[in-house]
């Protein structure tokens, strides 16, 4: 499993690749040098799934991150929802699940 994602941490949002998915963590590898903060939250363009997550381990651009929380954004979200939402929105027919 391998595809594209984006964290996202108040108005900041940074391309990733979500490497791994447990049901309990992801692995992440950030496409920029940015090192995101203790507490974040990542998008998966491909299923349009937001999750609240909290940074457990770093090794150079890779992240384990364990998953706090989720959110569907394929239906209706609250207006905490909202960024995540329209960052996947406008991510479909640009993203494939290879």
């Amino acid at each position: 499993m391998q595809h594209a994602g984006k964290v996202l941490c108040g108005v900041f949002a940074w391309d990733c690749v979500i490497r791994d998915q447990s049901a309990t963590g992801l692995r992440v590898q950030m496409l920029s040098s940015a090192t995101p903060p203790g507490t974040v939250q990542v998008v998966d363009l491909v299923s349009g799934f937001a999750y609240d997550v909290k940074v457990v381990w770093q090794k150079d651009r890779e992240f384990g991150l364990k998953i706090v929380g989720g959110h569907d954004l394929r239906g209706l979200a609250p207006a905490s929802l909202q960024t995540a939402k329209r960052m996947w929105q406008a991510s479909q027919g640009k993203v494939s699940a290879s």
